[in-house]
């Protein structure tokens, strides 16, 4: 195929694509085109350098934006050009690299990769082995611990604990011990195992190092500013002194240095690599220039980046929209508002291009309320994913035991699903004889006739050989290739009355059958599109998959945390709860510093550059009890050049009768004296609109008050209580709760009408 470079890019995508220097750095701003850019190179080097496909390794944070690479390239290359290029994350890389070295560590083709479930559940495991309960602190300090060790490439042989670094350290290494232990047992590696023991061969093994530093001519990372200590260090031991590197990124876009991404390494690249050529892309296709002009703005804050401002030579576009609200509820129902009135630009309403960003999953609860209210789809990305379904878990349970049945984390979630009289009890029974005699619970019922001192019930046993009975059966089925593996795996969960036992569930969750039949669709694909892949690279596959990877399109509203939506793009965001102390986060600029500071700056700028043609920003003053204050709008608004006006709190945000909306536009229907809205709780019948006039409500009788009838509450207002005193207003929460700290019973919050309080005092003198 021709391809006409010249006109398919920019000067500097074009210099990109066609450099022929060795080593390449190419700061790429967001919107620029650098996916385009990297498909075009790898074109590039196969058709007019005349590269080897197989020779060329190119590697992407998410499986996602791996395939979307390699199906770009493959429409540019021929189809046998297509097959022998490599496009993966570096843990699919990885994994395939294990699969034909592993044997080096004593680990066979078919290990088992535990996902952050397994993991979690074989800590505590040991954990309560050691005495510990699951809610001890000690399991999650062990996680963390753990995490953080392997973020820097440390097993527990290359720790020294001549000083601890806190109280609980001396524990945490010994779950760490122990968790490596039954790994190994099972020969079974965790996430962070893919980049470690790849490490551990390419650095004790030579000839195994010069075979594969010397089949790469070409290397070529994206999102280079993610990369983490351990995945630079794998890059290196993968070149030799004639790799050819290229790298794309863009250090303003680093917001993962909380799980070991460590910006210098792209921002030292020209340190390591003296003669790197440097490209900078900073044409943005994708925002209007008002956008670009805030973002660019916020961003100049930041002093450890690469200096660019991000243009575009598209329309100025709407400008952005900056409120501020009362509180947390206005906020969503004017957020809610405009989705509506985007929404309903069209008919039937489109959804799919509106997006709700948020700095912590917590800030979404108003939102999805207000969005189930007026009945709007919406779905929520980063929580639980496909692969991570109940039934789906158990039936890739079943695959996992099947290639492995040394995995007893596989065998405990299915050895009473579907049920088989097999409670805890003999659960444990089985682990303890299982260990005492070195195998593997799997192992020890296959061969419990060597065992006949067992304490387990015949009838246990009987269950659950059963069941490896039919296992073995489709082991040899998949051992003679006869059928695709897809049909002779739906055939052994159809066998062992997985079907029929999530129909006898049915009314729990209509869904679970389709979910494992949609599994079933998902290995047939991969089958399809990998018709050499065996079984075992499938299930290792599915294993390393992010939350981006489980997105498909949908009319719907997408809601994700700015962690989740890296990479994304959509015509219209929503950036909801920009409040200083949320985000910026308090804890993350607490334990960083500038650095801190910086990086949420990184995220706020992240968040806006995700929008292609509308940008709404939004914070509220409602009270926060993390924050113990109202709050205030986030710093970053203001960097973004967005002035919005002060609100004071020395009164329940009473202004002039109303509750005002605080970016000083209209107001609110919350007017005193006014009816207050109906709303159906319930959501089984017709919608009411929030304007119809509400019933009276009943007058209090004259005996019996239930209001003290004060509504204008001020910070130093002394107050008499009938039970706690008397005392002084220290915070007014809202309208109806204030804060006071009584002379003898310290502070309270009491509803602010409340009937057994009163004012002695206001601020300015007598009540």
């Amino acid at each position: 195929m021709n391809i006409d470079y010249a006109s398919l890019l920019n000067p500097e995508q074009l210099r990109a694509v066609t450099t022929t220097s060795q080593h390449v750095r190419i700061i790429a701003g967001a919107g620029s085109g650098k996916t385009r850019v990297l498909t075009y190179r790898i074109a590039y080097l196969i058709s007019e350098l005349h590269v080897d496909p197989y020779r060329i390794l190119a590697v992407t944070f998410t499986n996602k934006a791996a395939n979307e690479m390699k199906e770009r390239v493959g429409k540019l290359v021929s189809s046998e050009a297509k097959m022998f290029l490599q496009v993966s994350t570096f843990h699919s890389f990885c994994a395939r690299f294990l699969r034909q070295e592993a044997h080096l560590l004593e680990y066979p083709p078919s290990f088992t990769i535990l996902d952050e479930e397994d993991k979690n559940k074989l800590l505590k495991d040991i954990a309560e082995k050691k005495g510990y309960k699951k809610s001890d602190d000690i399991m999650k300090q062990a996680l963390h611990y753990i995490d953080r060790k392997k973020m820097l490439g440390l097993y527990p042989e290359d720790i020294e604990l001549n000083v601890l670094s806190f109280a609980n350290e001396k524990e945490c290494f010994e779950i760490y011990q122990e968790y490596e232990i039954a790994k190994e047992r099972m020969l079974a590696l965790d996430f962070d195992d893919l980049l470690l023991k790849t490490l551990v061969i390419l650095r004790n093994f030579d000839s195994v190092r010069e075979k594969w530093a010397s089949r790469f001519q070409h290397i070529l990372v994206d999102e280079f500013q993610d990369t983490n200590d351990v995945q630079r260090d794998l890059m290196m031991l993968l070149c030799s002194p004639e790799t050819n590197i290229t790298v794309v990124g863009d250090p303003d876009q680093t917001i993962y240095t909380w799980r070991g991404a460590n910006q210098g390494i792209i921002l030292n690249f020209p340190d390591i690599f003296p003669d790197c050529e440097d490209i900078i892309l900073n044409r943005n296709y994708r925002s209007t220039k008002n956008i670009l002009d805030a973002a660019n703005k916020l961003i100049a804050f930041n002093k450890d980046r690469v200096k660019k401002d991000l243009f575009t030579e598209a329309d100025v576009g709407d400008k952005v929209i900056c409120k501020r609200f009362d509180d947390a509820a206005f906020e969503a129902k004017w957020v809610v508002e405009q989705i509506v009135k985007l929404a309903t630009e069209n008919w039937p309403p489109e959804y799919q291009n509106i997006a709700i960003l948020y700095r912590s999953s917590y800030m979404t609860r108003t939102i999805e309320t207000e969005l189930a209210a007026n009945a709007i789809p919406y779905r929520i990305f980063g929580g639980l994913r496909f692969y991570q379904r109940r039934e789906v878990k158990d039936v890739l349970a079943y695959f996992r035991l099947l290639l492995n049945p040394l995995d007893d984390i596989a065998f405990d979630r299915i050895v009473n699903v579907p049920k088989r009289s097999i409670g805890d009890v003999t659960l444990g029974r089985i682990h303890d004889e299982a260990e005492a005699a070195g195998v593997s619970c799997y192992q020890y019922i296959q061969q419990i006739d060597q065992h006949p001192d067992t304490d387990i019930s015949s009838k246990a046993i009987n269950a659950i050989l059963f069941m490896i009975q039919k296992m073995e059966a489709t082991k040899a089925k998949l051992d003679e290739n006869l059928e695709t593996y897809s049909s002779v795996l739906k055939d052994f969960i159809t066998d062992i009355g997985y079907y029929q036992y999530l129909a006898e569930e049915q009314d729990i969750d209509e869904d679970r059958a389709a979910n494992v039949n949609s599994l079933f669709d998902d290995i047939s694909a991969y089958i399809s599109n990998n018709p050499e892949s065996t079984f075992a690279e499938y299930l290792q596959n599915i294993s390393i998959l992010s939350s981006q990877d489980d997105m498909n399109g949908g009319n719907y509203v997408s809601m994700m945390t700015i962690h989740v939506a890296k990479g994304l793009e959509f015509d219209n965001v929503f950036i909801i709860s920009m409040n200083d102390g949320a985000f910026p986060s308090n804890k993350t600029v607490a334990e960083s510093g500038r650095k801190g500071m910086e990086e949420e700056r990184r995220l706020a700028y992240v968040a806006m550059t995700r929008a292609r043609k509308k940008l709404f920003l939004t914070c509220n003053s409602g009270f926060s009890y993390v924050q113990g204050s109202h709050q205030i709008p986030s710093p970053f608004l203001k960097e973004a050049g967005f002035d919005l006006p002060r609100a004071s709190f020395s009164s329940p945000s009473f202004v002039g009768g109303q509750y005002p909306y605080g970016g000083g536009g209209k107001s609110s229907w919350r007017t005193v004296g006014f009816a207050q809205p109906k709303r159906d709780f319930f959501g089984d019948g017709d919608a009411i609109s929030p304007f119809e006039d509400a019933p009276a409500p009943e007058q209090p009788k004259p005996k019996k008050p239930d209001s003290n009838g004060i509504t204008d509450w001020k910070i130093g207002d002394r107050v008499k209580h009938e039970k706690f005193g008397e005392g002084t207003v220290v915070q007014v929460i809202s309208s109806s709760i204030i804060t006071v700290d009584f002379d003898t019973q310290g502070k309270k919050s009491l509803l602010s009408t409340h009937p057994l309080l009163s004012r002695l005092y206001s601020k300015g003198g007598k009540a």
